[in-house]
């Protein structure tokens, strides 16, 4: 019991001690009631914050961070708090590393982003907080420009997005592989295909120039995207060029896609993507892997990202103190498993530091990444060891296998 205390007190000091950005949204319902889970809020930490403590849902470490971003490149980039619109969801907020943004619109087209001082440049969408829901595995914003309701969910190494649309002839869903990040990154060769009016896959060669630390970081990312309801076409850009109903588009720099609807009022189409850094293959077998039981359920893939967080989370409970405190335990809590990635594929193949494809010899281990032990000594090598010590140990033997 003595121990329990200690780890509580030390545990509950951390979260205390850490400093808040945005404040929390009410949480309302009364004490006794309340799971781990509901004490958590998201939005806590993204005002003048970093690329890896984002809104949007992810799983435990997981590969796919699917969240909002709305800044220019610029240091702390990524989801700003006190700005109102939003530029897309990109699927990986790691150290150094991005990619693969999407966004809904209608009317006219425009394929480029346009900035946080003037949305009307390009596809950007205002938006009102009072629209926001964030919660561990969950994220929905209304996006106002377009009068598009969007939805997000994750598993561990896919995205699932729910998008509900207002009546329209000009209707789509746009992926950019070239948008701002925290970290300036190069796309040196990507290339977009039409499997069928369902699904594209595709693949974007990066390179991250990380001028505060001097580092460069290569890789490739690896996606495939399926659709709930057919694509009407499949349009592409590249460098400013646009060509409509096409079938592939490969190039450098600035590129992407957008499929074509016309959508009834209160319409939804899902969208599912799997990714990977070793191959489109594996993006495509990790894509399988963890939806096969859920197939087009939204609400399915997103209780089961609840109830994952919520049985990481009850690994410590708390009593007294107040429900600020206990907010902020809970949040701290889970950005201490959120923020850092596995890099493995479902069947334990990744990349390595020599850019190699390699097996790992359990398949059910995993590569673990981010920014390695980098500051963790300060506190998440020790909550890591004395509350899920399973973790510690793939930390430890991940850094062995790298």
């Amino acid at each position: 019991m003595r121990y329990h205390r200690l780890f509580v007190l030390y545990l509950s000091l951390i979260a205390l001690c850490l400093t808040c950005g945005a404040s929390a949204a009410g949480n309302g319902g009364a004490d006794d009631v309340k799971a781990p889970v509901d004490y958590v809020d998201p939005m806590i930490g993204t005002s003048s914050s970093r690329w890896m403590l984002y809104p949007g849902p992810s799983m435990p470490f997981g590969m796919v961070k699917l969240s909002p971003d709305n800044r220019k490149h610029a240091w702390k980039g990524g989801y700003e708090y006190n700005i109102e619109n939003i530029m897309g969801f990109s699927h990986i907020h790691s150290w150094i590393v991005g990619g693969l943004l999407t966004m809904p619109t209608v009317g006219p087209l425009n394929t480029e982003p346009g900035t946080e001082e003037d949305p009307d440049l390009g596809y950007r969408s205002r938006f009102s907080h009072d629209t926001e829901v964030a919660s561990p595995g969950y994220y929905a914003v209304t996006l106002a420009d377009y009068g598009i309701r969007a939805e997000l969910t994750t598993t561990t190494r896919t995205g699932f997005m729910r998008y509900t649309f207002p009546e329209s002839d000009e209707a789509r869903i746009l992926f950019d592989l070239k948008f701002p990040a925290e970290f300036n990154y190069d796309v040196q060769w990507a290339e977009f295909w039409k499997v069928n009016d369902r699904e594209i896959e595709g693949f974007s060669k990066q390179r991250t120039n990380d001028s505060f630390s001097g580092l460069e970081n290569d890789y490739v990312l690896h996606f495939v995207i399926q659709f709930s309801k057919p694509f009407d076409s499949l349009g592409v850009w590249k460098n400013g060029d646009i060509q409509q109903d096409t079938y592939t588009v490969h190039g450098n720099n600035d590129i992407g896609c957008f499929v074509n609807y016309k959508t009834k009022k209160g319409e939804e189409i899902l969208v599912k993507t799997g990714i990977s850094l070793v191959s489109t293959e594996q993006a495509r077998l990790n894509l399988n892997t963890e939806t096969k039981d859920f197939g087009w359920d939204f609400d399915a893939v997103r209780a089961h990202a609840r109830t994952t967080w919520n049985d990481l989370l009850s690994t410590v409970m708390v009593e007294g103190g107040t429900e600020q405190d206990r907010i902020k335990f809970y949040t701290n809590f889970y950005r201490s498993y959120a923020a850092r990635t596995i890099w493995s594929d479902v069947n334990g193949k990744y990349v390595d530091m020599n850019e190699q494809v390699v097996q790992l010899a359990d398949p059910g281990a995993v590569v673990l990444g981010g920014d390695a032990f980098w500051n963790t000594f300060w506190n998440l090598n020790q909550l890591w060891a004395l509350a899920t010590p399973k973790v510690a140990n793939q930390w430890v033997a991940s850094l062995l296998e790298i």
